[in-house]
């Protein structure tokens, strides 16, 4: 096995290991989700909104504020007594570090989104099954972008003294494009339509933040 494979094997299997053994990322980002979905139902029923049409909105917004909290504590394990040097001194380019922290948020946040699909077709009376291709590529790469950069921003604040507060400080801008074509994609999907277009641009943004990311890891890391 290439030292490449073995290093992002390992990064991959000791990320999603941790947590399954612990579970503290993902049962506090579901609970949270679960709570803000039940915020937005009622604000939309209590102000008249028609909460039909609310679905893929708040779906987003439990991927972004739930997914925030998890990626804010993406490096946590290796910040402590300075782990992450040995992350430096890995043989294999920092790059695939990236993609492996990359590949491990995506799944966790992934298996959140199964589990609120359901609470969303109960809460807003949307069909899943208008057109579940359509809807399972929209999140799959809509969620994708989102941990792309959060993955790469959560290096930059790590060091930080305000890291809790500066890291969504800085991503949330950055992730603006990916949201708004997450969004609008899984409306059109949830509506039983073909959401090509948002589809090419959601594909264009991970190419781009996927690549920068493998870029610059290794140089952020150092830093």
């Amino acid at each position: 096995m290439s030292p490449v494979v073995s290093v992002f094997s390992a990064m991959l299997h000791k990320d999603l290991r941790r947590e399954l053994r612990s579970r503290e990322i993902f049962i506090s980002s579901f609970l949270f989700s679960i709570i803000l979905l039940t915020v937005i139902y009622f604000a939309s029923t209590s102000s008249g909104v028609k909460y039909e049409l609310m679905g893929a909105g708040a779906l987003w917004l439990c991927i972004t504020f739930s997914g925030t909290i998890g990626l804010n504590r993406t490096h946590q394990s290796e910040m402590v007594n300075n782990c992450y040097r040995g992350l430096i001194l890995s043989p294999a380019d920092g790059g695939w570090l990236y993609l492996a922290k990359v590949c491990s948020n995506w799944l966790l946040l992934s298996a959140m989104e199964v589990l609120l699909l359901p609470l969303i077709a109960l809460f807003f009376h949307v069909d899943l099954l208008q057109s579940p291709g359509w809807l399972a590529l929209s999140l799959l790469l809509g969620t994708g972008g989102f941990v792309a950069v959060g993955t790469l921003v959560v290096v930059i604040t790590a060091n930080t003294r305000m890291k809790d507060v500066l890291f969504p400080v800085v991503q949330l801008p950055l992730v603006v494009p990916a949201l708004i074509a997450g969004v609008n994609s899984t409306e059109v999907a949830l509506r039983g339509q073909s959401p090509w277009n948002w589809i090419q641009f959601l594909l264009a943004l991970n190419v781009v933040f996927l690549s920068v990311g493998f870029l610059l890891y290794e140089f952020l890391l150092e830093e």
